[in-house]
């Protein structure tokens, strides 16, 4: 009796976990999170940039990189990414352009990192970040998504200062409801992290309302020169 009792209580426990941090049902693709961004801003400058002719620019000069590649129609969406000023630790960010290539389209490793390349020297970055899906169960992706509250920029970003460690802050991806909004209106739905060191049981405990989604597979900072360095 004593045995099923804590067999019970086992698979009870393996519920609730994964319940609360699961594999997201549905697939990603090879994704490109690239910016037109040249020096360090905060999060206001980079949201206006997000709302105006600089994002435009953005697209365009990555579909331009795109039809040259005979990458295939995928899907884009206007994103900001984040960062902590290696100077004095204050929040940076740049207005970001995401791209999903197809799901019908498939590229080799080598493939993405010359694309990254290519976006890297043509939008005058020193760096593209990429996040390549695998089938081995490694996480590179994790995002929480806010369900039980839709906080704007600037409380978003405090919450995650004030319940992770500062690693957490060092580089993340902002998505939000509707960029048309003015700043302080403007909602987050979700935050983005990419590479191996993201623990989705940190998250769900800093976030327990929320639901944590994590997809397996590589990411990666592809520099202008080739050089890799993977998250």
């Amino acid at each position: 009796m004593r045995t099923y009792k804590l067999l019970g209580m086992s698979v009870c426990y393996l519920f609730f976990l994964y319940a609360a941090v699961s594999l997201a049902d549905e697939k990603k693709t090879v994704e490109f999170f690239s910016s037109n961004n040249t020096r360090e801003i905060d999060v206001h400058e980079a949201y206006e940039r997000l709302k105006g002719e600089a994002q435009q620019e953005l697209l365009n000069s990555i579909i331009v990189i795109l039809q040259k590649n005979h990458i295939q129609q995928g899907r884009f969406e206007d994103i900001l990414g984040a960062y902590l000023s290696l100077n004095d630790q204050h929040v940076t960010a740049d207005n970001t352009e995401m791209f999903s290539v197809s799901p019908l389209q498939t590229l080799t490793d080598n493939e993405v990192f010359e694309l990254a390349k290519q976006f890297a020297i043509a939008l005058k970055q020193e760096s593209v970040a990429v996040f390549i899906p695998t089938n081995q169960p490694i996480i590179g992706d994790v995002t929480v998504s806010l369900i039980s509250q839709q906080a704007n920029l600037d409380a978003a970003i405090k919450i995650l200062h004030d319940k992770l460690p500062l690693s957490y802050s060092q580089a993340y991806s902002i998505h939000l409801r509707d960029e048309c909004a003015d700043y302080d209106n403007a909602k987050v739905v979700e935050i983005e992290w990419l590479g191996s060191k993201i623990n989705p049981q940190e998250l769900k405990k800093a976030f327990p309302l929320e639901k944590i989604s994590y997809y397996y597979g590589r990411a990666f900072s592809i520099h202008q020169n080739g050089q890799m360095e993977q998250l």
